[in-house]
C-alpha cells in the first residue's frame, strides 16, 4: 500500500505568523493613510465649494445693490424729466394762447387800416387847391403809418412766438423720447433682471449625510 505524502511545515507557499502580522499591519496602516487622505481631500473640497459659494453670495449681493442703485438713479432722472415735460407743456400752452392773441390783434388791425386807407384815397381826389396837406391829411397819413408799424410789430412777434413754439415742441418730443427710454430701462432692470435674480438662491454646500 502506497504512503500518502504529508505536507511540509516549511512549504514554500506558506508564511510565518510574524510575516502575516506584518502584512496585515501594513495593510491597516495603508488603509488608514488612504482614509485620512480621503477625509482631508473631502474637507478641502468642502472648504473650496463653501468658499466659492460665499464669494458668489457676496458678488450677488453687490450686483443686487448696484441694480437697486441704478434703478434709483433712473427713477430720479425720469421723475425730473417728467417735471420738465409738465413745465414745457405749460409753456407751450402759454405760447399758444399768446400766439392766438397776437394773430387776433393782427386781424383786428385790418378794418382800421382799410378805413384809414379808404379815407385817405377818397380825400386824394379833392380837386385843385382843395388837395392840400391839411391836418386831416396829416392825421390820416400818421394813422396809416401807425397801423402799418403796429402790424409789422405784430407779425414779428407772431414769427418769434411760432419759432419759440417750434423749439418747445421739439424739446417736448426729446423729453418724451428720453422718458420712454428711462421707463424701458427701469422695466428691464427692475421687472426682468432683478425679478430673475430673486429666483436664484446660492446655498452653501453641505457634505452628504450632514
Amino acid at each position: 500500500m502506497q504512503a500518502i505524502a504529508q505536507p511540509s511545515l516549511y512549504d514554500g507557499h506558506t508564511t510565518t505568523v510574524e510575516n502575516h502580522e506584518l502584512f496585515s499591519q501594513d495593510n491597516l496602516e495603508n488603509s488608514e493613510v488612504s482614509r485620512v487622505k480621503s477625509v482631508l481631500q473631502r474637507e478641502l473640497n468642502d472648504f473650496s465649494i463653501n468658499k466659492s459659494n460665499d464669494e458668489l453670495i457676496k458678488q450677488s449681493e453687490l450686483v443686487g445693490t448696484m441694480f437697486r442703485s441704478r434703478i434709483k438713479e433712473l427713477t430720479e432722472a425720469k421723475n425730473f424729466l417728467e417735471s420738465q415735460l409738465e413745465k414745457t407743456n405749460q409753456e407751450i400752452s402759454s405760447v399758444e394762447d399768446s400766439l392766438h392773441q397776437l394773430k387776433e390783434a393782427l386781424r383786428n388791425k385790418e378794418a382800421p387800416m382799410k378805413v384809414a386807407t379808404t379815407r385817405f384815397a377818397v380825400r386824394s381826389k379833392r380837386p385843385n387847391v382843395e388837395l392840400t396837406r391839411d391836418s386831416v391829411h396829416t392825421g390820416l397819413w400818421t394813422e396809416i403809418n401807425h397801423i402799418a408799424q403796429t402790424q409789422e410789430t405784430l407779425k414779428d412777434q407772431i414769427a418769434s412766438a411760432e419759432e419759440t413754439l417750434h423749439k418747445l415742441m421739439a424739446n417736448k418730443n426729446r423729453l418724451q423720447t428720453d422718458i420712454g427710454i428711462k421707463k424701458k430701462s427701469i422695466q428691464i432692470d427692475e421687472q426682468q433682471c432683478l425679478r430673475l435674480r430673486k429666483t436664484l438662491h446660492w446655498r452653501g454646500y453641505r457634505p452628504a449625510g450632514i
